[in-house]
């Protein structure tokens, strides 16, 4: 008793004193602070009702976590086949493809031989596409494709294939190797599906994949010519127009070809720089040939008119 009485003295001498504080303050103060006070107490009733939603929200979470973790773990221990092939693909059409690769694992043993095998393999192989593990799941796919040629699924399975390793295909300055094995592989489906809807997009991440090859090879070209190796760019230069003839990159490869043989040419010793100058001159006329405006043209016409001066030059002495 003694407690309550203290709790309740102590309130009402609080609302005491805030009476006589707002006494003090004028009428339209008053009237302010009210509201604010009001606005204050919604916020904090609002904010301890949010505080008990995220708490039973929290609770109820955890509950659901240690219930699905109980049955699937019932399931693996105890359930027959069956009631594994069924909770397997149970979690895979909630997406839960950690749970459902695991028993998927098991159902292909199980399964071997039984007409259930083709889509619990086919599951197995999208549960890894799903959950972005493309290098196992371009295996599996073209797996299935290869042990059910005659599947409806085939089709898909080898067109996935391939995609995985589309998506393994990383940005041009790295190692392509994925980028060429995608190009192969869709290459493969286009070749034994001529006729199916997916060629062309097929045929359109082909010429994705390609355009990260023609930027590449460009770019390490290029780079022969920064790093002042004059040679070896001019032959990487005049290789990637060969290779890729509709290069994007083809009036930038010509005009580099000129700056490294004028470059190359005044670092040459003497007897080798009119040879070299010529060289340039051949490959000005090369370039505004294919280029007559090109956005080059006024800087490699300079060049040309240089190394015809210094030719000029070294053929007079």
């Amino acid at each position: 008793m003694s407690n309550k009485k203290e709790i309740e003295s102590f309130s009402n001498s609080q609302s005491n004193n805030d009476e006589i504080k707002m006494k003090s303050i004028p009428i339209t103060e008053q009237k302010h602070a009210r509201k604010n006070m009001l606005v204050h107490n919604k916020q904090l009733c609002s904010f301890a009702a949010m505080s008990k939603i995220s708490a039973y929200i929290i609770l109820l979470t955890g509950f659901l976590l240690v219930t699905s973790c109980s049955n699937f773990n019932k399931v693996v221990k105890k359930g027959t086949p069956e009631e594994k092939f069924n909770a397997a693909e149970a979690y895979f059409n909630k997406a839960d493809y950690y749970h459902a690769l695991q028993l998927y694992e098991e159902l292909i043993v199980l399964y071997r031989g039984n007409q259930k095998i083709k889509d619990i393999y086919f599951h197995y192989a999208y549960s890894y596409y799903y959950e972005k593990d493309y290098e196992l799941a371009s295996y599996h796919f073209k797996y299935f494709a290869r042990t059910f040629p005659n599947d409806p699924k085939a089709e898909e399975s080898l067109y996935l294939s391939a995609m995985s390793k589309y998506h393994l295909s990383p940005q041009f300055n790295l190692d392509q190797t994925s980028t060429k094995n995608a190009i192969s592989d869709f290459q493969v489906f286009i070749n034994q599906y001529p006729e199916s809807e997916r060629v062309n997009d097929a045929n359109r991440m082909i010429d994705e994949l390609r355009k990260k090859l023609v930027q590449k090879d460009f770019e390490i070209a290029r780079l022969y010519y920064h790093t002042e190796f004059y040679k070896s760019a001019i032959s990487a230069l005049e290789q990637h127009i060969k290779d890729y003839p509709s290069t994007p990159y083809n009036e930038e490869c010509l005009f580099l070809i000129i700056k490294a043989n004028y470059d190359y040419a005044k670092k040459s010793v003497i007897n080798k720089q009119a040879e070299r100058y010529k060289s340039t001159i051949a490959a000005y006329n090369n370039y505004v040939a294919k280029f007559p405006e090109g956005e080059h043209s006024k800087e490699a016409m300079r060049i040309m008119r240089s190394a015809k001066a210094k030719l000029n030059s070294s053929e007079n002495k």
